[in-house]
């Protein structure tokens, strides 16, 4: 028995460094090296220690990128499908990629082998591999789209503050671009997502792309339609000539209107969400509370001998 709870053990330890490993692979990106390079005020390591990481992340790494090898897939479009999710997510290292692909590979067999374990000891061995193999295999998938809908509710919910940021310092007198990196600088520790975004905009325009192609960027790499909005009104108010400040007051009160219309359509929800949890568990907790006792008098009166 203490051989089998030691093996046991061992297996739980496995599949927890294995996960630890898939995230360790998945969220490490090379933004801070490319901050580094563009940004003159920032306090980036020096060029030795840069390329340097964690043994441990580097080991991942590595195991990631050799399970990932044979399982590539070859079609453009496929890869292009992944390379834009992983974009949507906020996710733009190089070797997402063959992370992604890698930790479906290290959670299958994972998974397989954690239901081949299960399957013995419950008798149901056919269930398990099933079952394990299925979670493993799908487990990634599912951890991106929660990133993706967590990354596009914080740019939602990030985009109204900084809007009124944008409008204060363009009103004080700075460009779109110096407006946009004194904002993403101020919402570094509120809402990192859209400090980020606008970093990454500014950098592309220092590197050589148009104002317009740096802002229609932001909405293709997030897949955000509030900051492919944005990008939309930005554009049109620089080619047309009108007051990049008005505009931005005004798409900023548009913003905030959606948000509440959202607000109170969830709170609409509400009532009709709670319907299932009402009748199915707090109405027979009630009416066994009222008539139980009823009953049980009715059951032990002369009546019911």
């Amino acid at each position: 028995m203490d051989a089998q709870m030691l093996f046991i053990g061992c297996v739980v330890g496995s599949v927890g460094l294995a996960v630890y490993f898939a995230t360790q692979m998945l969220l490490g990106n090379d933004e801070t090296k490319l901050r580094g390079r563009l940004e003159s005020d920032s306090k980036a390591p020096p060029p030795a220690e840069r390329g340097k990481g964690t043994g441990l992340s580097q080991f991942a790494t590595r195991i990631g990128s050799a399970a990932a090898e044979p399982f590539m897939p070859k079609k453009r479009e496929t890869q292009g499908e992944l390379r834009k999710k992983l974009g949507y997510a906020g996710i733009y290292s190089p070797g997402a990629f063959r992370s992604m692909t890698g930790a479906k590979v290290i959670l299958l067999v994972v998974g397989v082998f954690g239901g081949y374990l299960v399957g013995v000891m419950t008798d149901k061995l056919l269930l398990g591999l099933s079952l394990g193999g299925l979670l493993g295999y799908l487990g990634p998938t599912m951890w991106l789209k929660t990133k993706i809908k967590n990354n596009q509710t914080a740019l939602a919910h990030g985009l109204p503050d900084a809007l009124d940021l944008l409008v204060v310092c363009v009103e004080a007198g700075l460009t779109i671009d110096a407006a946009m990196q004194r904002v993403g600088a101020e919402l570094a520790l509120a809402h990192p997502v859209i400090s980020r975004e606008f970093g990454i905009a500014h950098m592309e325009t220092r590197v050589g792309l148009t104002r317009s192609e740096a802002l229609k960027n932001i909405g293709t790499r997030t897949g955000s339609r509030a900051l492919q909005s944005l990008a939309a009104m930005l554009v049109q108010a620089d080619r047309f000539g009108t007051s990049i400040a008005t505009a931005l007051r005004v798409h900023a009160e548009t913003m905030r209107s959606q948000r509440h219309m959202a607000a109170e359509e969830m709170a609409a929800k509400a009532s009709v969400k709670m319907s299932f949890p009402l009748v199915l568990f707090i109405f027979p907790a009630t009416f066994i509370v009222l008539a139980g006792p009823t009953i049980v008098q009715l059951m032990n009166s002369d009546l019911m001998k």
